[in-house]
């Protein structure tokens, strides 16, 4: 009989092998891929903001900030030619993901966690606003995985398939990530045909 330890590494092996197979059965558009990575470094910023914050003092909110950033983002929309209403909407949600990191790492600060030193707010902003270029460079490529029934569950394929193996995302991470793509696919949080669960919510009505 094999003793539970080598047991245990056996199955660990077992999975190890299985899980590349899924990742790569599951595997996204490139296009989209390639966003939800910009929008998950996005997000990574929130640590150096809510480290930069707490050390000087400053609120998390900042809604002239977040007017003006929102009033540029639609200005560049317009001159790309894109819709404006749905390039708003979405780095409102970015900026809503940042702010949910924001408020995480402050609690951690409150109880006693000693926030890193922050770079400057200058290169902040830089890190961000190189960030969002490539976001909004990447828009008008995604047009089709927007359009597309299925474009709630290729969402959900490339956010599951943010991080490595050896480096996955932790679940603040993932969760800042949903929210913020929220809005990103016309149908969100409806179901697909063939997703599961679907046919068992449309016949119980729900």
């Amino acid at each position: 009989m094999m003793n539970p330890a080598r047991a245990l590494f056996v199955i660990a092996f077992i999975c190890s092998l299985m899980l590349p197979a899924r990742v790569s059965a599951l595997a996204p558009l490139d296009s989209l891929g390639v966003w939800v990575r910009l929008v998950a470094a996005r997000n990574t910023t929130a640590h150096d903001v809510a480290a930069y914050k707490f050390v000087a003092g400053r609120p998390i909110e900042d809604p002239q900030r977040e007017a003006a950033v929102l009033a540029e983002k639609r200005d560049r929309a317009v001159q790309r030619g894109l819709d404006p209403d749905a390039v708003v909407h979405t780095y409102r949600q970015l900026i809503e993901a940042n702010k949910l990191l924001q408020h995480a790492d402050f609690q951690r600060f409150l109880l006693g966690r000693t926030p890193s030193p922050p770079p400057s707010l200058d290169a902040i902003r830089e890190r961000i606003d190189t960030l969002d270029a490539h976001l909004l460079s990447r828009w008008a490529q995604l047009d089709d995985v927007r359009a597309a029934p299925d474009c709630p569950r290729q969402l959900a394929r490339a956010i599951a398939l943010q991080g490595t193996q050896t480096s996955p995302l932790d679940e603040a991470a993932r969760i800042a990530l949903v929210r913020a793509t929220l809005g990103f696919c016309p149908h969100d949080g409806v179901p697909t045909a063939g997703a599961p669960g679907a046919a068992q919510n449309d016949a119980a009505g729900h």
